[in-house]
């Protein structure tokens, strides 16, 4: 082979309110294929030879917090890999073409989450499948107290054995979902760190970070939105005069825009998501849009748009590697963020080099610690949550509180007497 077909594709999937169907009683295949697989147009047939899916928000918090996030992603592994086989066949025969010869078939290489952020890797059985040498998993929460799985990361680490001289690749990939809020640069930095010194793999060789590796994938609601002071100052009015401006098939139009993305100017102060490298960009802000709409934002005053749902990477073999497609899905409705899938190009010749240059941080000598607190608060606050949601008839938390204490006082007093 030539060349390393790389996809990842990111999505919150935050419920339309009302709404009777969640991602955790799965998508539609058509839906999901739309998603997932957007980068034929551009891409070429070749199918990737990895596809990466990350989710945040994929069920109700105080669920995902409870450890129910498993569930989910019990249901979602089948209708995921379907809609990647079907998608990537050679005809449009659709389920049936996961037992004929002529079907591109995908294996499941390893799933992990932590709270609501959950991470499925895929492997094309033609390519790498059967070339597996070993596979890594990683979490880390940084949300509440910096340890919780509201926010936080899940990576997998894949170790290849390469054909020549015995050598093997490494290919490492990241989830992630970092703090939310317009003026919350700095406490998405500190996410940034606590993922770097905190997501641990190991193996053979030891205790390893991110950037310990050939080829590193990093994407997910990274939360950035478009700054409404820097480089200048930008009144909501002109903000959506120049969103409105956006044309895919004209990427000047982009650039204007793009100048205020918080994301670009914290990488480039150095700040934040060092060595990551991006795609162009040619599609309109990811949030916040109004659920069951295709292009309707909602109010620039509560909530400012921004291209929040990313895809990063860094590849030993930097310029040689090549973004052939970076979309977002309009037609996904109904979450408040579309979905966006990109596929990058590793020339096999850099497959077994490592990355070049060292991590931004060290481990965090107490990072295991510190993941079995998070992992301890997580099931203690979620739940609780259930069990307040519960009493509340699943309504209203306060309602819930109240049914609590007046339980609790019952009990009590019903001891006393007795």
């Amino acid at each position: 082979m030539s060349s390393y077909r790389i996809q990842c594709a990111t999505y919150n999937g935050k419920l339309a309110k009302g709404r009777t169907h969640s991602l955790a009683s799965g998508e539609p295949s058509d839906d999901l294929s739309a998603w997932l697989a957007p980068t034929l147009e551009d891409g070429g047939d070749e199918a990737p030879d990895f596809v990466a899916v990350g989710f945040q928000e994929m069920i109700p918090l105080h669920l995902a917090l409870a450890g129910f996030t498993k569930t989910a992603l019990d249901l979602h592994d089948d209708e995921l890999r379907s809609a990647i086989e079907e998608r990537y066949s050679t005809s449009s025969a659709g389920r049936k073409k996961r037992s004929t010869p002529d079907g591109e078939r995908y294996s499941l290489v390893a799933r992990r989450a932590i709270g609501g952020i959950a991470l499925l890797l895929y492997a094309r059985e033609a390519s790498v499948a059967a070339r597996l040498r070993d596979v890594q998993v990683a979490t880390v929460g940084c949300g509440v107290f910096g340890l919780m799985g509201n926010k936080g990361a899940v990576g997998i680490r894949v170790v290849l054995d390469e054909k020549d001289g015995g050598e093997t690749s490494s290919w490492t990939f990241v989830t992630a979902h970092l703090a939310a809020h317009q003026n919350k640069n700095k406490e998405r930095a500190r996410d940034w760190r606590a993922i770097v010194e905190r997501l641990v793999f190991e193996g053979a060789e030891g205790q390893k970070q991110m950037f310990d590796t050939g080829h590193v994938f990093f994407f997910g609601d990274l939360n950035y939105r478009i700054s409404l002071t820097t480089p200048k100052k930008l009144p909501l009015h002109l903000l959506k005069h120049g969103i409105n401006s956006l044309t895919p098939s004209d990427p000047s139009t982009y650039a204007s825009l793009l100048a205020y993305d918080q994301l670009r100017q914290e990488r480039s102060a150095n700040r934040s998501l060092h060595h990551l490298r991006e795609g162009d960009i040619t599609f309109p802000p990811t949030y916040k849009f109004k659920p069951g709409t295709r292009d309707e934002y909602k109010n620039f005053k509560k909530r400012v748009p921004g291209w929040c749902d990313r895809v990063l990477y860094a590849s030993a073999a930097e310029d040689e590697a090549e973004v052939l497609s970076y979309k977002s899905v309009m037609d996904f409705t109904r979450s408040d963020h579309k979905p966006v899938a990109a596929l990058v190009s590793i020339p096999a010749s850099s497959a077994t080099r490592r990355l070049p240059y060292r991590s931004p941080y060290s481990i965090d000598s107490s990072w295991r610690l510190k993941q079995t607190i998070g992992l301890v608060l997580d099931r203690f606050v979620g739940i609780l949550w259930c069990l307040i949601m519960l009493a509340g008839f699943n309504k209203d938390a306060r309602l819930g509180i109240v049914n609590i204490a007046l339980a609790t006082l019952g009990a009590y007093y019903r001891r006393a007497l007795l």
